[in-house]
């Protein structure tokens, strides 16, 4: 990303053990200037960045200091409080945006990268923008600051269609039930039996009207050694 792109928008979606976490994991794997909304606190201690779990009042300081004391470089995962996620991804992003004014104002080209894991529970469906504003502020200008945003959820039904409807990329993984199906199928042109079909780590890729098969997979490791996953995309 530079000054004069658009950062794109990339919605995953899947089931739990679908591989969506498999997928975005891969995805950002080079990314510098991370950051990640992670409610599970899944992403700091596997992917071995700093990772800044909400206990005070002063934890998005320390968010802000991680990005400080690397700032070409930064990767570092937050951990919001409990039922509190939407007020805590709102305040996230105000302090992204301010990071990223300079970009808005072309004095800077570096863009910046933020993954928001379990969307359904900070931007739902009901109230999202109402309930998320700086969020729904990222959802309408980010990309004019530089920011990257890259959605994920088990129930894609329950995520605002003001960030699902708007995305550059959409991943299908495995659904779980009929709104799922039916929500995750018009997001890539409507082929709900081809999502139908979908088993874990299979995938559909769309993007600009195009939509490509995959299959996440894991190279070969020695046995006590860590598996990284690798994404395969299939010729449709």
């Amino acid at each position: 990303m530079d000054a004069t792109s658009n950062a794109g928008r990339i919605g995953v979606w899947g089931a739990s053990g679908s591989g969506k976490s498999s997928y975005v994991k891969k995805l950002i794997k080079a990314r510098k200037r991370l950051v990640i909304f992670d409610p599970l606190e899944e992403y700091g201690p596997e992917l071995r960045i700093r990772s800044v779990v909400h206990s005070a009042r002063d934890s998005l300081d320390q968010v802000r200091q991680a990005m400080v004391d690397d700032w070409q470089g930064f990767r570092v995962a937050y951990v919001p409080p409990s039922d509190k996620e939407p007020a805590a991804l709102s305040a996230l992003c105000k302090l992204l945006m301010a990071a990223q004014q300079p970009f808005k104002d072309g004095k800077s080209k570096a863009g910046l990268t933020l993954v928001v894991e379990e969307m359904n529970l900070s931007f739902p469906v009901s109230g999202g923008a109402q309930k998320c504003p700086g969020f729904a502020n990222v959802c309408s200008r980010g990309r004019h600051y530089g920011i990257e945003v890259i959605g994920v959820s088990q129930r894609i039904a329950e995520v605002a269609t003001r960030f699902r409807n708007n995305c550059t990329e959409t991943v299908v993984l495995r659904q779980k039930g009929p709104r799922d199906l039916d929500a995750a199928a018009a997001e890539i042109g409507g082929d709900r039996a081809a999502v139908a079909r979908l088993k874990n780590l299979d995938y559909l890729h769309e993007r600009h009207g195009t939509v490509t098969p995959g299959k996440i997979t894991f190279p070969k490791k020695a046995a006590n050694s860590s598996r990284k996953p690798a994404v395969r995309r299939r010729k449709a």
